[in-house]
């Protein structure tokens, strides 16, 4: 991912939750929790696949568009999961969280999407760096 790319994801998810709470804007806004949940996850999936390359690794945790989906929303869920967790402590703490169990779900299953969708445009971003084709990933691309 380009660099410039990856930082403006980053600050724009800083962003959006940072707001999102001083303002407490997630539940007056329409739609603004929900993108919230769908974005964050999206960034990690796609930013966790930049790290295991600049690391050296190669693709194998996103060797095929069908496993990269699947380790995204697996990504997406222990993230969601996670921050419901944060979600409920802060709740306890006095801080004004709606964390009913639809919303819960709701925003667990926006985090598997978001992280699948991740996993998806990471897999396409390494296929191009390792210059695999998108039908088999044990061939090279075929221009």
């Amino acid at each position: 991912m380009p660099p410039r790319l990856a930082f403006l994801l980053v600050g724009f998810c800083v962003a959006l939750n940072a707001a999102g709470f001083l303002f407490h804007l997630f539940e007056p806004i329409p739609l603004y929790d929900e993108i919230a949940h769908f974005i964050t996850p999206f960034t990690l999936v796609a930013l966790l696949a930049e790290v295991i390359y600049r690391w050296g690794g190669d693709d194998e945790f996103f060797p095929t568009p069908h496993r990269a989906i699947l380790t995204g929303i697996a990504i997406g869920l222990l993230g969601a999961i996670g921050w419901e967790i944060i979600e409920v402590i802060l709740g306890a703490m006095g801080a004004p969280i709606s964390n009913t169990p639809v919303d819960s779900i709701f925003d667990v299953f926006l985090g598997m999407c978001g992280g699948g969708l991740g996993g998806w445009f990471a897999d396409r971003y390494l296929d191009r760096i390792f210059g695999r084709s998108r039908i088999d990933p044990h061939q090279r691309r075929v221009r």
